[in-house]
């Protein structure tokens, strides 16, 4: 019984120790001690390319730089339907419609979050993830749509 009685008491001392340590360490994450990268990623599938995307935390304004490759340049199905960031969706401002392939000249679009709520989500370097819908027609072909990914944090 009294090897039993030790495992037990053992355990328990240990246990409180570790339970102690896991809770100081979550603290430390939520109080932002440990700034760990975020990668800036931007993956948008053929026939995009996203060559830069950026969230100005002064203006809360996101900015996309997309090329395209082989798409007819006179349709204007060849557009940006829609663009989520952190679950809501933004405005567009302005771009270029129809998006035109890369050797015409890559097409920049700008959105802005009318809600003030925003200014507190993009805090200068707080993170952001996103979807973006595209649509686009090839030569001789049909309407298609993408949906691209992205995230990164303000600057």
């Amino acid at each position: 019984m009294k090897k039993a009685q030790a495992a037990m008491e053992f355990l328990m001392t240990y246990g409180w120790a570790v339970l102690a340590i896991a809770v100081v360490v979550g603290l430390l994450f939520t109080l932002g001690i440990f700034d760990l990268p975020v990668p800036s990623t931007c993956d948008i599938p053929n026939p995009y390319i996203c060559r830069d995307m950026k969230i100005d935390s002064s203006t809360d304004v996101f900015t996309i730089k997309l090329e395209a490759v082989n798409i007819d340049n006179s349709r204007d199905e060849n557009r940006i339907n829609s663009i989520t960031i952190n679950g809501k969706t933004c405005t567009l401002l302005s771009y270029s419609s129809p998006l035109k392939t890369s050797a015409d000249a890559p097409v920049t679009a700008t959105c802005d979050f009318k809600n003030p709520g925003w200014r507190t989500d993009f805090s200068k370097s707080s993170r952001f993830e996103g979807t973006i819908a595209l649509s686009y027609i090839k030569y001789g072909g049909s309407v298609r749509a993408v949906t691209g990914t992205f995230s990164g944090k303000t600057e």
